[in-house]
């Protein structure tokens, strides 16, 4: 592997960014629903605690208010949201016929919800802005996430959901760095371990 200078996240995630911003809202839209279309060709998400990020309309991130409207048989559904008394991020559990509301960075978050264990979670499916060919990621920078997966069992199945496909340059981790497990994109799940399909 050719060497990779040091600090190259945020130059990739400038550059992702900018990708990103110069797509328009019925692309990002398409792309959201072929992303939810091959997810649940690749993972059966029945009977399992399903932890779900919801987008930031303004970020043209994934919508995954689809993924969302497929999985509202779900008897629970999982996210996290910003705890002001503690500045800290909890995990909850709420039904999927919640009211949303928007939250801290704008998130949107369920009004009616309970405080519960990451370590319930059987799978996360996780934003970011790029990933490269060991299931790196890189996400805004704020370190949401890395904090969210340090506290996930250790059978927890990590999968990214990405608008675009794998970054041609490897991304440099960090001694804090978790590395996705899969990482779904419109056109192929990117398997990063050795683990069955679900």
């Amino acid at each position: 592997m050719a060497a990779i200078l040091s600090g190259n996240k945020e130059k990739l995630r400038k550059e992702a960014l900018l990708k990103r911003a110069k797509l328009k809202s019925l692309k990002v839209e398409n792309i959201s629903k072929k992303i939810t279309n091959e997810l649940f060709k690749n993972f059966d998400f029945d009977k399992l605690n399903v932890h779900l990020f919801y987008p930031i309309s303004k970020n043209n991130e994934v919508n995954t208010w689809h993924i969302h409207n497929k999985l509202s048989n779900s008897k629970n559904l999982y996210t996290t949201i910003f705890d002001e008394s503690s500045k800290s991020w909890d995990c909850i559990c709420f039904e999927p016929t919640a009211k949303f509301s928007p939250g801290k960075f704008n998130i949107p978050f369920p009004s009616i919800y309970k405080i519960d264990l990451f370590k319930k979670i059987d799978i996360i499916l996780i934003p970011l802005i790029a990933f490269d060919k060991y299931g790196n990621r890189i996400g805004y920078g704020k370190g949401v996430y890395d904090n969210i997966l340090k506290e996930l069992n250790t059978n927890c199945i990590k999968v990214g959901l990405s608008l675009f496909e794998v970054s041609l340059e490897n991304i440099q981790p960090e001694s804090h760095d978790i590395a996705l497990d899969y990482c779904q994109t419109p056109n192929k799940l990117f398997k990063f371990k050795l683990k069955d399909k679900i």
